[in-house]
């Protein structure tokens, strides 16, 4: 599944709802602590703004799919 910018999305254990709002990249040393992942581990990465207002950063392969994209660019 390729996720892009615009997609509505869920992830797998909190279930919450929310937009990508970033490409995907792969992940920096720097996110290990907000991934909850060992360091030097390499993931695909996106920024997802959520329903609260707050944006959170997951890792794709923890994302589905709700619907196609919200807009066109």
């Amino acid at each position: 599944m390729k996720i892009k910018v615009g997609d509505l999305v869920t992830d797998d254990f909190y279930e919450d709802l929310g937009m990508v709002i970033s490409p995907p990249r792969l992940s920096a040393d720097c996110d290990t602590k907000a991934l909850g992942v060992m360091s030097g581990d390499v993931y695909n990465v996106v920024d997802v703004l959520c329903p609260d207002g707050n944006v959170r950063l997951f890792t794709t392969d923890e994302l589905r799919k709700v619907q196609g994209r919200l807009y066109r660019s």
